[in-house]
């Protein structure tokens, strides 16, 4: 498990290497140069490696960790363009409302599943016609199975996408809780 975070670190290297090629720097500068969408709907599979217990360490049949428990899941995300352009008017950015429904397994925690639901702003940036990225900042509900059990705690996470056109994406975003690999689809 400790090669986890170098192979993540060379992943996020090589994606930002990629975005700043020189073509790169085509549309960042012309604001409403991307895709003219409404919505972004994102279903998606999810891998969670970092886990906070808030002091529930259970003996039982199962044993809950901090790292080292990997939970495996899917989920969906849907994102509401709320400004176009956003906060720096003279770049190619957006930002939007996030929100969606996680389900995670993890096997060897004190759980069996657990339902995540993240609220988040998104801030996006557009590069050129295939690359953009993004951040998302805010907040998720965790539940232990059926809600039995609910925290709230915090969401940060940094993305990539790829368009293959102006309609769909393939879509990887990391930080904390999730690791996510899915595909954007835009509608407008």
């Amino acid at each position: 498990m400790k090669a986890l975070p170098s192979l993540v670190s060379v992943a996020l290297a090589g994606a930002t290497l990629l975005t700043l090629a020189p073509e790169a720097q085509a549309n960042i500068k012309n604001p409403n140069d991307h895709p003219d969408y409404v919505a972004e709907l994102e279903p998606h599979a999810n891998f969670v490696f970092l886990h906070r217990d808030y002091g529930l360490r259970r003996v039982g049949r199962r044993h809950y960790n901090d790292f080292g428990d990997p939970e495996f899941g899917l989920g969906f995300r849907a994102t509401i363009e709320l400004a176009d352009p956003a906060f720096i008017p003279r770049l190619n950015n957006t930002v939007g409302i996030s929100f969606g429904l996680d389900f995670t397994n993890c096997t060897y925690c004190r759980r069996d599943f657990t339902i995540w639901s993240p609220v988040t702003m998104q801030w996006n940036f557009f590069f050129n016609d295939q690359w953009s990225a993004f951040a998302d900042i805010g907040a998720v509900l965790r539940t232990d199975g059926f809600y039995d059990d609910v925290w709230l705690d915090f969401v940060g996470m940094v993305g990539g996408r790829y368009h293959f056109n102006d309609d769909v994406s393939l879509t990887m975003r990391i930080g904390y809780p999730f690791f996510s690999f899915g595909v954007s689809f835009f509608t407008g």
